[in-house]
């Protein structure tokens, strides 16, 4: 790649990474993987409704809107309310409407000076109204390799990852426009076509992005996506792993923010829980 590519300062290969010193396990490793974990950014408006029979005053149930809401024009959270279905009219059972009429009602110490329920109509419009709430969602996730959650040294790879990013975005140069997978004709007369999974410069998402896309669609449970804004970023990683005698027997390089690589050393079988490890010295 070429060197003045933005993109090549985040890619971790097993050159740089001794160059630049990183505590590696001695050796040629056994396997190297060259894996990307996904990083999304979402906001989401998930539509929530649910229906109730109310009573209100005429002037109150005329002002009511039918049918759906708009939808969304921002990223916010907004509560509609909708008329469902008109039940009709009928006397206002708080105070007891053309019964006894308000002035009997008073009397009788059984209604308010202005009845709050028919607004001293006497008659009340019962109604099915719909409540409609728009509710906002953030999403900021990071996904590692689904295949690395498998190798018990890799468990606290993902929490390491994460605290690498913070709070930052990822740089715009790691970002995916497009995770789709592609349909290539063969080369063969009469060959079908073959469908090429998205990679980010030769890192495989081993997984990730459908573990995302699950992720994702599981926030429309308990109503509908009606607006989303979504924003996906690889995150290089370099899975080196070493043989079965050797102390860390799996170790991930991958890059921080800034584009400089880090190395995370899981334990061998048996051992403690990895952690990043320290860069040596540089060979003089």
């Amino acid at each position: 790649m070429d060197p003045s590519d933005p993109v090549a300062r985040y890619l971790p290969t097993l050159g740089r990474a001794r160059a630049e010193g990183l505590a590696l396990p001695p050796g040629d490793p056994a396997e190297e993987r060259r894996v990307a974990a996904l990083v999304v950014l979402a906001s989401i408006v998930r539509r929530e409704g649910w229906a109730e029979v109310v009573d209100l005053s005429p002037e109150a149930a005329q002002q009511l809107e039918r049918g759906e809401p708009p939808l969304p024009d921002a990223f916010d959270a907004r509560v509609h309310r909708r008329l469902a279905e008109d039940l009709g009219s009928r006397p206002c059972p708080a105070c007891l409407g053309a019964a006894m009429g308000l002035a009997e009602a008073r009397a009788a110490g059984t209604a308010p000076a202005r009845c709050a329920s028919c607004d001293g109509g006497g008659r009340i419009r019962r109604v099915r109204l719909r409540h409609v709430h728009d509710r906002l969602i953030e999403v900021r996730e990071l996904y590692a390799p689904p295949e690395m959650s498998f190798v018990p040294a890799l468990f606290p790879f993902e929490g390491t990852l994460k605290r690498s990013l913070g709070a930052a975005d990822p740089p715009e140069p790691l970002r995916c426009l497009d995770l789709r997978p592609r349909t290539v004709q063969t080369a063969y007369r009469g060959g079908g076509d073959r469908v090429v999974e998205p990679e980010f410069h030769k890192h495989r998402f081993a997984g990730t992005i459908e573990f995302a896309a699950a992720a994702l669609a599981a926030l429309a449970t308990g109503g509908r996506v009606v607006a989303q804004a979504v924003r996906a970023y690889a995150w290089p990683l370099l899975w080196l792993r070493y043989g079965p005698g050797d102390p860390a027997r799996d170790v991930v390089v991958f890059p921080d923010l800034a584009g400089a690589l880090q190395v995370f050393a899981g334990a061998a079988d048996g051992g403690h829980e990895g952690a990043p490890r320290e860069k040596q010295p540089a060979r003089g």
